[in-house]
């Protein structure tokens, strides 16, 4: 089984689940920092054809303690800029993230934390 195998099916381990790195769910984890967020939103402006603003993007620090006040790494500056996430998803996925699909809609023009994002289960299991 190889990484895109298990992280659309197995993810974490865990049979049928998905999307683990991409979701915040009930931890205490964020989708950042994101340190080329200027890059990334060049990329994304040309790859969807309109100019994209930070804030349509990536949640900061002012915003994020206070959207996951009970939750330690948003409480830190030092893990801003994060991802923005669909609050109204029970496991709170990043923006570019398609449940139904299981997969990164920026996949090809992902920042450095994602594509440097290796799980403890890949890292014990590959």
């Amino acid at each position: 089984m190889d990484s895109s195998t298990i992280c659309s099916k197995k993810c974490c381990g865990i049979t049928l689940f998905h999307g683990g790195c991409c979701s915040i769910d009930d931890r205490d984890y964020i989708i950042g920092p994101i340190k080329d967020f200027d890059i990334f939103l060049e990329k994304l402006t040309h790859k969807i054809g309109r100019k994209i603003s930070k804030d349509e993007v990536f949640i900061e620090y002012e915003e994020g303690k206070n959207l996951f006040p009970d939750k330690p790494v948003w409480q830190n500056k030092e893990n801003y800029p994060a991802f923005r996430v669909d609050l109204t998803q029970p496991r709170k996925y990043c923006i570019f993230y398609n449940n139904t699909l299981k997969n990164c809609s920026v996949y090809d023009i992902r920042p450095e934390t994602c594509v440097n994002f290796v799980c403890e289960y890949l890292k014990n299991n590959l």
